[in-house]
């Protein structure tokens, strides 16, 4: 499989990057008694350091919602998965808990204040590239029809599969899951060096909750 970031995204976001990762082998289960704890601690942590007055204003969440306008995409309407965590936090509704590796995922979201993505690596059909659906249609993970047009998705031979704020449910993460794909919306302040850093430790931590082996891990360009 190669991800590659299409033009029209490299024309209005030139510094654009993914950072991903495969991870074979997995074995993903419900939430272990350990991984809720690091969660909760992390929750505290955002509610000492944020409030919902200041949140948009943050530079890492401000930069993320540059992002999405720049792609004409309304970063109001349609949160990025890590801003949308942070509020969840902030309004004290707290997380859901789905298994072992989505929350992992969320955890790191929410910890970098960057959209994650991960997918089911084996309901990923040849290629992958990062650009701007054209009009039709998708079911997320809720199970309700969402319309791709003009916005960014993550695509592969049978179509759109994932985006920085709401996944499909065909690659949908479950206890079934075997292999993974984790992928990173980087926004245009974190350096290369930070971007291997934040991969390196969602990998690490994917691996502790959900064993697996990684076998790739990398950073796109625009």
């Amino acid at each position: 499989m190669k991800l590659a970031i299409d033009d029209k995204i490299r024309c209005v976001i030139p510094k654009c990057r993914l950072g991903y990762s495969i991870i074979h082998n997995v074995r993903v289960g419900g939430t272990p008694s350990a991984l809720t704890q690091e969660f909760l601690q992390l929750q505290n942590e955002v509610e000492k350091l944020y409030n919902l007055n200041i949140l948009s204003s943050i530079p890492r969440i401000l930069a993320v919602r540059s992002m999405y306008k720049k792609l004409e995409f309304d970063p109001s309407r349609y949160r990025p998965a890590s801003e949308a965590l942070v509020r969840r936090v902030l309004q004290k509704k707290g997380v859901y808990y789905i298994n072992s590796a989505v929350d992992v995922n969320n955890y790191c979201s929410m910890k970098f204040l960057l959209p994650f993505g991960l997918y089911d690596l084996d309901h990923i059909h040849g290629d992958v590239h990062y650009r701007v659906a054209a009009q039709g249609q998708y079911i997320n993970i809720a199970g309700n029809a969402v319309s791709t047009e003009g916005k960014p998705f993550l695509c592969d031979a049978q179509g759109v599969f994932g985006n920085p704020t709401s996944d499909s449910k065909r690659s949908a993460v479950t206890v079934s899951t075997q292999n993974l794909l984790s992928v990173v919306y980087a926004d245009e302040e974190v350096d290369d060096a930070d971007l291997q850093q934040i991969l390196k430790f969602t990998a690490d931590m994917m691996v502790r909750y959900n064993s697996g082996t990684v076998v790739k891990t990398q950073i796109v360009y625009a």
